[in-house]
């Protein structure tokens, strides 16, 4: 979905609403289950274009402890501030940050939504989900998932790192 933003961008005070009802963007490392859906809305304040809004969607992900996959609803507000310049007769609206050449969100007065959900999805997304907070993950030895049942394997020793200490205090004591 692409926005024009000539018009807005010309007239100080001028806001506008936009509703997103979009698929999610192909390039993301997790799957869309529903729609992206939302509304932004974008305000001319003089010198900024400012745009205010939220998305949501379902993605589906793989739990990091047990290998489930799973749903998760993500919802995120949805913030961004554009320069307004006025060149002549035009108006650019241009990044915040002077070394970003345009970027990918806006090119030639074009806001690419498809662009601004993909950033905004990113940032949600946890980097290590989990089908909920309580998983106990797999058994390191035989791999059962012990959220389904107890596997019958001993429990692992946990070695302390103070093990070569206490073994020359052994030492010690024998001698």
């Amino acid at each position: 979905m692409k926005i024009d933003l000539t018009e807005i961008a010309r007239t100080i005070g001028m806001h506008a609403e936009e509703e997103i009802n979009e698929p999610c963007p192909a390039d993301l490392e997790f799957e869309c289950s529903s729609n992206v859906v939302g509304r932004i809305r974008l305000d001319n304040a003089g010198s900024l274009l400012i745009l205010n809004g939220a998305i949501k969607t379902d993605v589906k992900l793989q739990c990091s402890r047990c290998l489930v996959d799973f749903t998760m609803p993500i919802e995120t507000a949805v913030e961004e501030q554009f320069r307004l310049e006025r060149p002549a007769d035009a108006v650019l609206v241009l990044p915040m940050d002077e070394e970003d050449s345009g970027g990918p969100l806006v090119k030639n007065n074009i806001l690419d939504v498809d662009e601004l959900i993909r950033q905004n999805l990113l940032l949600v997304v946890p980097i290590q989900p989990l089908c909920t907070p309580e998983c106990a993950g797999l058994c390191p030895t035989c791999g059962e998932n012990l959220n389904m049942r107890q596997c019958s394997c001993p429990p692992a020793e946990i070695e302390s790192p103070f093990k070569a200490l206490a073994d020359l205090l052994e030492e010690d004591k024998d001698t």
